[in-house]
């Protein structure tokens, strides 16, 4: 025991006290300043009370409506969009040094 008792005295010369109350004095200060921002976040604005079971509804109300709708109009112009083109362009040209370039002005891979 005095062996532990001699080792904890040594142990405890290098604990600065100070140091730990201004780390807790730090931590509690972090601790308020978390709670100030969860407060503020769990603010309520007068929104209203929403019943989940209401909101359901309605969206199954709104789903139902959708499925009814007949208008596809809104599917035309994606009915009539442009092919996807098929093969490589065939406008090869080049730029001042002589070197094939492509639609954006960079240098084209050869073929291999």
């Amino acid at each position: 025991m005095k062996i532990g008792a001699r080792e904890m005295k040594r142990a405890y010369k290098d604990v600065k006290i100070d140091q730990i109350e201004d780390l807790q004095d730090q931590l509690e200060d972090m601790m308020e300043d978390a709670n100030e921002v969860q407060e503020s976040l769990s603010r309520s604005y007068g929104t209203p009370e929403i019943d989940e079971d209401d909101l359901e509804a309605e969206l199954d109300a709104l789903g139902d409506e959708l499925l009814l709708d007949d208008d596809s109009s809104y599917l035309d112009e994606a009915s009539s969009a442009p092919s996807i083109p098929e093969g490589r362009p065939n406008n090869s040209k080049t730029n001042k040094d002589g070197v094939l370039v492509d639609e954006f002005g960079l240098p084209q891979i050869p073929a291999t």
